[in-house]
């Protein structure tokens, strides 16, 4: 109980330490009744370091969400709320976090769905944090998908983009169909059409059946001597 009969600001935000994956619309509503008050809340409970979680025993890998402790449920649980708020502090916030945590960790998956509904006010940030990272790093490859996912036209995302698909050409090319710009197009034919199949590969047919997606997508079709050997290693792999 609250000596007043209402939960205080910090009150609200413990307990999101405490629910698990299940954020009620009470708990929600009554933190985002608070507004502006619940934000350097928020942004704490966002940035602290999470335990580490178990692996499986079994394959000694993480098996996604379901697996997270209440402790671990809570910053993703911020990073919801700071996205529904339009916090513009919490835009730096979550980049820092890109910069810091493993692609396998649930925050930096969070962070990277979260980023894209700040629209434009995170186009600058995303793109500095961008400059001062290895174009050949993980981090490189989610700051280039939140950049497409922000829905803007811009010369710097396109190039961003461009640069990726360099080193990363499957995600960058998938990437590039969600920015939707036709101008990427022949870049992604140029990926196809140098591309080598080992038929006996799943990763390299899944691979290539991303690129032949994307290059779809920005409207492209397949030179005929293109199609026809692309058309072959499906076959052959099929």
């Amino acid at each position: 109980m609250y000596a007043s009969g209402v939960p205080t600001a910090s009150a609200l935000i413990e307990q999101l330490r405490t629910i698990g994956s299940d954020l009620s619309d009470d708990l929600s509503a009554q933190i985002m009744a608070l507004d502006h008050a619940a934000v350097p809340l928020l942004l704490n409970l966002l940035d602290e370091e999470p335990a580490a979680t178990s692996a499986c025993s079994d394959c000694g890998h993480l098996h996604g969400d379901q697996d997270l402790s209440p402790r671990e449920w809570a910053p993703l649980h911020a990073a919801d709320l700071l996205t529904e708020l339009r916090e513009p502090a919490a835009i730096g916030a979550m980049l820092k976090i890109l910069e810091r945590t493993s692609v396998d960790a649930p925050i930096h998956d969070k962070v990277v769905e979260c980023l894209p509904d700040f629209g434009e006010a995170a186009l600058e940030p995303t793109l500095a944090a961008l400059a001062r990272t290895k174009v050949d790093s993980d981090t490189a490859e989610s700051l280039c998908c939140v950049l497409s996912a922000l829905g803007l036209r811009d010369e710097r995302i396109l190039q961003a983009l461009m640069n990726l698909m360099k080193v990363h050409p499957r995600a960058a090319a998938m990437y590039l169909a969600d920015y939707g710009d036709p101008a990427a197009g022949p870049a992604v034919l140029g990926v196809i059409a140098t591309f080598e199949l080992d038929v006996d590969d799943s990763f390299g047919r899944t691979e290539l059946v991303d690129l032949l997606d994307a290059y779809a997508a920005l409207g492209g079709e397949l030179p005929a001597n293109v199609k026809t050997r692309v058309d072959g290693w499906l076959a052959e792999s099929s």
